[in-house]
C-alpha cells in the first residue's frame, strides 16, 4: 500500500470531514465496488429537459393548409402574401423567409382569422386553376 501525501489528506478531510465513521465506511465500500464512470453518473445532476416549444398555432395551421403545394416554405409564403394582397386590395411589400416570417409580418396588418382564411382561399383558387391537371387540395 502506498501512503497518501499531504495534498491528498487535505482534500479528503475537506470533502469528508463532517461525515460519521459508518457513513465513510459504506462510501468507501461503494467506491471500491463500482467503476468511476458509474459513480460519476450517479452523482451528476439530472439533465434538465427543455420544454419543447409548441410553436405558433397560426403557423402550424398555415403549414397544414398549404401542405399540398409542392415547394419550399418561402414560395408558399410568397404565394400567400401575394394572394392576401390581391384579396384585400392592398400593396404588401413583404419578403418573408418562410411561413413563420410571413405570419409575423402579416399579423401587423391582418388578424389571425383573416390570414388563415386567406390561406384557405389561396388553396381554393389554386384548385380552380389547376384542378384537372394537378391535385392541389
Amino acid at each position: 500500500m502506498t501512503k497518501l501525501d499531504a495534498g491528498q489528506i487535505k482534500a479528503l478531510k475537506a470533502t469528508l470531514k463532517a461525515r460519521p465513521r459508518p457513513d465513510l465506511k459504506k462510501t468507501f465500500a461503494l467506491i471500491r465496488s463500482f467503476d468511476d464512470r458509474t459513480l460519476l453518473a450517479a452523482i451528476a445532476p439530472a439533465k434538465k429537459r427543455s420544454a419543447k416549444r409548441k410553436g405558433d398555432p397560426l403557423v402550424r395551421e398555415l403549414e397544414q393548409t398549404l401542405k399540398p403545394i409542392m415547394g419550399p416554405a418561402q414560395e408558399k409564403a410568397d404565394l400567400l402574401i401575394e394572394h392576401i394582397a390581391k384579396k384585400h386590395r392592398r400593396k404588401l411589400s413583404f419578403e418573408p423567409k418562410g411561413l413563420a416570417d410571413a405570419a409575423r409580418q402579416l399579423r401587423t396588418r391582418f388578424s389571425d382569422d383573416q390570414i388563415s382564411a386567406g390561406a384557405k382561399s389561396l388553396m381554393t383558387h389554386l384548385s380552380k386553376l389547376y384542378g384537372d391537371r394537378e391535385t392541389v387540395v
